[in-house]
């Protein structure tokens, strides 16, 4: 077997394009172009057997080693005696990778803690893709463009947030973007180039929205509420309703800090980075405590309305529009 792979795999947690991810990398390092059909078998796990796997991983390849046998949506299989037999004492000729997205594994099973030792001997590994929050994507965007031997400061990936929101598959695939238009000879992902190539094909979200009523740019934050408005689907009233809700929950906050340091005000907000604290600082500026509270008021009314209480239910896209101007009122 090659050195650079071990007997078992166990990929799990919630972020699942990450696990898709990785398990695609392990598949085309194991498997040479041509042998899927002999040396691949992957089975699933709503319908999986787990002696029909054990059955697999102890038969020898009948040509060459190693071979991959993969088990899909783990988190559906519910026959780990026979698998736990197994990992006590793995084959050399098979890679055994077990896939289970969308939760992690009960780190108390028999099986995980038996993975868990093999992982100690060196014979397995166990890779846990965690649900990124929105407060740590820049620092993970960060981390990825370093992993492929380039450079982005976290300004630039703060912006990439901001046009991209916490989708990662999406984040992958414009920095997939970003690599192939690269001047010859570069290696950073600058702001100037995020902005030609991820920012014309942006949609906007309630992020941008909200960093335009903190700048008390009334003429962009109506623009950004037009676009949204038209796409009801991906951004109902209700999501609109919840997040200014949100947005100046922290703003009226803010107002009670004595220390209005964006290091103060990013750790009392529970937001992570400070440069994030910067837009809640320029909001409070913008709205003081008495607006604050006027648009409770309107964001009260207006979650009445989208819900047919007292009010004539407008459709969505009117709304919509009508509940920004009327915060747009404020400003």
């Amino acid at each position: 077997m090659s050195q650079s792979f071990k007997r078992v795999y166990l990929l799990h947690g919630e972020e699942s394009f990450l696990i898709n991810r990785e398990l695609e990398r392990i598949e085309k390092g194991v498997i040479q172009p041509g042998f899927e059909e002999f040396n691949k078998f992957t089975y699933f796990g709503l319908d999986a057997k787990g002696v029909r796997i054990l059955d697999q991983v102890t038969t020898r390849p009948m040509i060459g080693d190693p071979q991959l046998v993969i088990l899909k949506n783990a988190h559906q299989f519910k026959d780990w005696e026979p698998l736990l037999s197994y990992v006590k004492k793995p084959v050399d000729f098979t890679i055994l990778v077990i896939a289970h997205p969308e939760k992690k594994f009960d780190g108390r099973t028999a099986f995980y803690k038996q993975v868990q030792k093999l992982e100690k001997e060196g014979l397995a590994e166990i890779f846990e893709a965690k649900k990124l929050y929105d407060n740590k994507i820049p620092e993970w965007i960060v981390s990825e463009v370093k992993n492929r031997g380039m450079r982005i400061s976290m300004k630039a990936a703060t912006l990439m947030t901001e046009y991209l929101g916490n989708n990662i598959e999406g984040i992958v695939k414009e920095l997939d973007k970003l690599e192939i238009n690269l001047e010859k000879g570069s290696k950073e992902f600058t702001i100037d180039l995020i902005e030609k190539y991820v920012g014309q094909s942006r949609k906007f979200g309630v992020f941008e929205l909200t960093k335009a009523l903190s700048m008390g740019d009334k003429d962009r934050a109506s623009h950004i509420a037009n676009i949204m408005s038209h796409d009801p689907k991906n951004n109902p009233i209700f999501m609109l309703n919840g997040a200014l809700y949100s947005y100046f929950s922290r703003v009226y906050r803010v107002h009670s800090l004595r220390d209005k340091s964006d290091f103060n005000v990013a750790k009392t907000l529970k937001i992570g980075h400070a440069f994030f604290a910067k837009e809640y600082v320029s909001a409070a500026r913008v709205f003081n405590k008495a607006k604050c509270e006027r648009a409770f008021g309107i964001l009260y009314e207006y979650d009445l309305r989208s819900k047919g209480i007292h009010y004539f239910q407008d459709d969505e896209e009117s709304m919509f529009r009508n509940l920004v101007s009327d915060i747009l009122e404020l400003v």
